[in-house]
């Protein structure tokens, strides 16, 4: 009788352990994949002159797990990620080292213009879907993709828009019929978000076909962020005002264009929220709002600098912006200079900044977007 006690502990223990994913037979997580575009590249571009591994600062304390994708690898107790693809210089080749499960590429997007390589190229969500789907011929139910996008695709409608009707409507005429580009052509809001619309399904389209129908069962999918809050994009909004002639005029000009831009922005991430309701296979990670909080409440965040880049500028760019060298733009190289005028942390001060260059985080902001992304993946029982 005692013998039967001590077997059915035994047998109601192990119970236990696999009702909570315990034991090390039924690992939370398989395997981390990742698509997307700077934010979660993981070294596409290492050895290219001006880049670094990540579009960050380089050698911070956190590597070789600085961006969000890697923070998150770690947190599911799956081997460090790699990047699948490796530009030469020309063009981009499956890296050597094999296993890599990191597609995310820099200037990734989810609607490649056609002169830049349109779906076929690498850098394109759907192709790196595809290709992801490709190496693994079908997911587990422990795989856990991460995807991000969208940002640099609402930079190419501003840029389009901010050049010339004809650019504006080249861009628009990639996802929409050519009647409905004329017919609306005169009205910025409304082609805009028929646009954005369009751009969020065919994300969705892209991962419903190559991650859904081939068996993904986690998928942390990351809204668009708003990218007037980066110092590019301030510095974009300060010119409009600056060509309306400054004062009055000028910051009239320079608000409606950000609540345009911010309207293309907002039917992005409206459309898909709508697309994936009641998709349980689908987190969406709202990445927008936990941008916002942090850019609304820096000190709650740990962040002392929301505006500057902590990178040195190099140059200027034809667009009159200014250009960041990620090569040199180093740990070590920020904390030996002197802070900049107000900055506090000594020799640290850099690293509460949220702005490594015009357009992307500091190892912090990695941190914080990971935090987001933490949350997310915790509350739906995958991490």
């Amino acid at each position: 009788m005692k013998q039967f006690k001590w077997k059915f502990v035994a047998l109601a223990a192990t119970a236990i352990l696999v009702a909570c994913g315990g034991g090390s037979d039924s690992p939370r997580t398989t395997a981390v994949v990742v698509m997307g575009d700077s934010l979660a590249d993981s070294g596409v571009f290492t050895g290219i002159p001006t880049f670094g591994r990540i579009f960050s600062v380089q050698g911070s304390s956190s590597e070789p797990n600085t961006i969000w994708t890697e923070r998150i690898a770690v947190q599911a107790k799956v081997p460090q990620l790699c990047n699948f693809y490796k530009f030469t210089g020309a063009t981009f080749i499956p890296n050597p080292v094999a296993g890599c499960t990191s597609f995310a590429i820099g200037g990734g997007r989810i609607n490649v213009q056609p002169g830049n390589g349109g779906s076929a190229s690498p850098q394109s969500l759907v192709k790196q879907l595809q290709d992801a789907a490709a190496t693994r011929t079908s997911y587990g139910a422990r795989d856990l993709l991460l995807i991000d996008g969208g940002g640099n695709d609402a930079a190419d409608l501003v840029t389009a828009f901010l050049t010339s009707t004809p650019t504006f409507s080249g861009v628009l005429g990639t996802l929409l019929p050519s009647g409905t580009v004329s017919a609306n052509l005169a009205d910025p809001p409304t082609v805009g978000t028929l646009y954005m619309q369009a751009l969020a399904q065919s994300l969705f389209n892209a991962v419903k076909t190559n991650a859904l129908d081939k068996g993904a069962q986690r998928i942390a999918l990351l809204n668009m962020p708003d990218i007037t809050h980066t110092p590019r994009f301030q510095m974009v909004l300060d010119g409009i005002a600056a060509a309306s002639g400054g004062g009055a005029p000028g910051a009239t000009a320079r608000a409606q264009a950000l609540g345009l831009f911010r309207v293309w922005i907002n039917a992005f991430n409206t459309q898909l929220a709508t697309l994936v309701a009641g998709e349980s296979r689908i987190a969406l990670v709202d990445f927008f709002a936990g941008f916002n909080a942090q850019m609304a409440s820096p000190a709650n965040f740990g962040l002392t600098n929301v505006t500057v880049p902590a990178c040195p500028v190099v140059g200027t760019g034809t667009d009159g912006l200014p250009i960041y060298n990620f090569q040199t733009c180093t740990a070590a190289a920020l904390s030996a200079q002197t802070p900049p005028v107000g900055a506090t942390g000594g020799a640290n001060w850099w690293q509460t900044y949220a702005f490594s260059d015009g357009f992307h985080p500091t190892p912090l902001g990695y941190k914080l977007l990971a935090d987001t992304v933490q949350a997310k993946l915790t509350a739906v029982g995958w991490l």
